[in-house]
């Protein structure tokens, strides 16, 4: 098996149900080595509002409470957002190896089975942004997961890096997406499931859900590779 990462290849045991069903053997994984890098967030002891590590209740819980209370995104994450995650974004998607969006693709197919939705919405990058980057690093994890999106949204206004700005400036960011006039009907009633990269401060899913909530869907959820 080729490691989804380190590309080196390593010795794994095949399963009884793959043995069944040889179509579900994966053609990369992370070896051990390196999937003792990441820190997967348990589900049942995280914060059941945004999917912080082993949290009951946070601040920027509190925060968006009183910010905006008609949105309820119940967010859960795959990993924490520890050295190891940050490590892998680096590479992935400020050095554009483009070929690590299938590092986690099997693992974010089976979390997001576990959502109840009707559209799975990813956050979209700026046009300038695009162009620099060259590719969109959650639909390009999406794709290579073989998860259908809807790109229901437009990030109308490039914003500096999050790197580039304190969590005060981030916090207080204008809103920088908006629906596309042609998807805007198809919106309400649905059950929405809004899904980026890494989830910080939250600004960046609250304003998706915003620009979404004026077209009235039934609920609004948040899935991120990191928190």
């Amino acid at each position: 098996m080729e490691c989804s990462w380190c590309q080196i290849f390593f010795p794994r045991e095949v399963t009884i149900i793959e043995l069944l069903a040889p179509w579900r053997i994966p053609e990369k994984e992370l070896c051990p080595q390196c999937a003792q890098r990441f820190t997967v967030i348990d589900w049942q002891s995280c914060c059941p509002t945004c999917g912080k590590k082993d949290t009951i209740s946070c601040s920027d819980c509190l925060f968006w409470a009183k910010t905006c209370p008609m949105i309820h995104l119940q967010h859960r994450a795959l990993f924490a957002y520890d050295q190891g995650m940050k490590a892998w974004i680096h590479e992935y998607k400020l050095m554009g190896n483009y070929q690590l969006r299938e590092t986690f693709a099997a693992a974010i197919r089976q979390k997001i089975n576990n959502f109840e939705y009707d559209c799975l919405i990813p956050i979209p990058l700026s046009a300038e942004r695009y162009q620099q980057r060259g590719f969109n690093q959650v639909t390009a994890v999406l794709d290579a997961a073989g998860v259908k999106s809807q790109e229901w949204l437009d990030k109308v206004v490039d914003t500096a890096p999050q790197a580039q700005r304190s969590r005060k400036q981030r916090l207080e960011e204008a809103q920088p997406f908006a629906v596309k006039p042609d998807v805007a009907c198809e919106i309400k009633g649905k059950k929405l499931l809004l899904i980026d990269d890494v989830y910080t401060t939250g600004r960046t899913l609250y304003h998706a859900a915003e620009a979404l909530q004026t077209f009235a869907p039934q609920s609004i959820r948040s899935f991120s590779f990191a928190r």
